[in-house]
């Protein structure tokens, strides 16, 4: 299916990027549970990455998938979406300073 160019200025939206750039991550770190670790219950495994310390490195490595994004919007020339994107990934980095900090 080819997407026409008045189809793709309407995924130009800050919020679009904003949307997908908080969503993709989250996608990843279930797919690297269900690949890894799908033998134990999924709340386990999260309170057992928080009780290692290894909680905040593996949620910075899943938001990488961000850049992936970012630069797909930007070579779209989709800008607003890309500044989403940008914007998703600086609520994650507060969310992994916080963990580092108090956890």
């Amino acid at each position: 299916m080819i997407i026409s160019p008045q189809q793709l200025r309407k995924l130009d939206a800050f919020w679009v990027g904003f949307l997908i750039g908080l969503i993709a991550p989250v996608i990843v770190f279930f797919a690297y549970y269900k690949l890894n670790y799908d033998f134990i219950q999924f709340n386990s495994f999260v309170a057992d990455a928080f009780m290692k310390s290894v909680f905040a490195p593996l949620l910075s490595l899943c938001v990488i998938i961000n850049l992936g994004l970012f630069y797909l919007f930007y070579w779209k020339y989709l800008n607003y979406a890309a500044r989403g994107v940008i914007g998703a990934t600086f609520v994650y980095a507060f969310i992994v300073f916080i963990i580092k900090i108090f956890f």
